[in-house]
C-alpha cells in the first residue's frame, strides 16, 4: 500500500501528501504517473499503464513482464526488476531534467525527481 488514500490503517506516504484524499484526485495522480514514467522510461523500452483503481500502475518491460506499482519509489523498483539492465540513475535524471515542464510542475513530475535523486546518492 502506497499510503496515498489512507484507507487500510495506513499512513500517507512523503510523496502523497500533496495529493488530494479523494478518488477523482488519486486518479488525477495515478494518470500524471503513467505520462511522465511512459516518457522518462520509453528509450528504455519500458511502459507505465494505468491498473486497476486510482492508485497502482502497470510497469511493463520489452519481454512483457508487467509489474504493479503505487507511487514513484514502486515505480522506479518496478523499472529495475523488469528493465533488461539496471538503469544508469543519472541519465535518467537528465532526462527528466530535460523534459521539465515551464513553470510550477506537478505533483508526479516532483515526486519522480525526488525519487530518482534518492537513487543517485551514494549508499552509506
Amino acid at each position: 500500500m502506497c499510503g496515498a488514500c489512507g484507507s487500510a490503517g495506513g499512513t500517507r506516504d512523503a510523496d502523497a501528501r500533496e495529493v488530494e484524499d479523494s478518488p477523482a484526485a488519486r486518479k488525477r495522480a495515478q494518470l500524471a504517473l503513467v505520462s511522465w514514467g511512459s516518457r522518462l522510461f520509453a528509450p528504455d523500452h519500458i511502459r507505465v499503464r494505468e491498473a486497476p483503481g486510482t492508485v497502482r500502475v502497470l510497469v511493463v518491460g520489452p519481454t512483457g513482464q508487467g509489474v504493479l506499482a503505487q507511487g514513484a519509489d514502486g515505480v522506479l523498483d518496478a523499472v529495475d526488476r523488469v528493465g533488461a539492465r539496471t538503469p544508469d540513475w543519472t541519465v535518467v535524471a537528465d532526462r527528466l531534467r530535460a523534459s521539465r515542464p515551464g513553470g510550477d510542475p506537478d505533483w508526479a513530475y516532483r515526486s519522480l525527481a525526488s525519487a530518482v535523486a534518492r537513487r543517485r546518492e551514494p549508499a552509506q
